[in-house]
């Protein structure tokens, strides 16, 4: 089943816009509650699934990043690129559960997640295996929203890991790319 996407913005946070997971398929019927989540998240150890092999994630219904290199507005100049990494607030769709007021309480008291880890699924020969991770590191809840079954959070990061993997026809590993950056010490690896 192919999944779509929509945009959503949350209530209460202005013009924010994050695409959300749409797997709702106009007029199939056969499907309907058949599903394979695609993203998955995990917060240190504060969430849970009835995913196997993911019971210490979240699913991840829709969520919103932009890394970004400031520049000068001088093309001509040597210097226009600028040195300056920034990354936005990371924010991010969940499930209401069990840990939401684990969350909540993160947030009030200022401590941080030492590891938030989002994942892209994806099945081969009915396997699921990772097709992207993406590992931030020393993370700082900014705001916790309730909208109704669903939460809204958005998170300062320091790091950020993007790993995107490979796969040939016959489903075995091709390999792997990879980007890091710290953004507190703005260094690249």
């Amino acid at each position: 089943m192919s999944v779509n996407y929509r945009i959503i913005q949350p209530g209460g946070m202005g013009r924010i816009q994050i695409p959300t997971t749409d797997t709702s398929i106009p007029g199939d019927t056969e499907n309907i509650g058949v599903k394979s989540p695609e993203w998955m998240i995990k917060m240190d150890d504060l969430l849970d699934s009835k995913v196997e092999k993911f019971e210490d994630y979240a699913e991840l219904f829709g969520w919103f990043a932009q890394s970004a290199r400031y520049t000068s507005s001088d093309i001509g100049n040597n210097l226009f690129t600028s040195a300056t990494l920034r990354h936005s607030d990371v924010r991010v769709i969940i499930p209401n559960g069990g840990y939401a007021a684990k969350l909540e309480n993160k947030m009030n008291l200022g401590d941080d997640i030492d590891e938030m880890i989002i994942v892209r699924l994806g099945n081969i020969k009915a396997v699921k295996v990772p097709l992207q991770i993406i590992t931030y590191e020393i993370c700082r809840i900014q705001s916790f929203q309730q909208e109704l079954d669903r939460l809204v959070l958005s998170f300062n990061i320091t790091t950020k890991q993007n790993v995107v993997f490979s796969y040939g026809q016959d489903g075995g590993p091709l390999g792997q790319t990879a980007s890091e950056v710290n953004y507190s010490k703005h260094t690249v690896k």
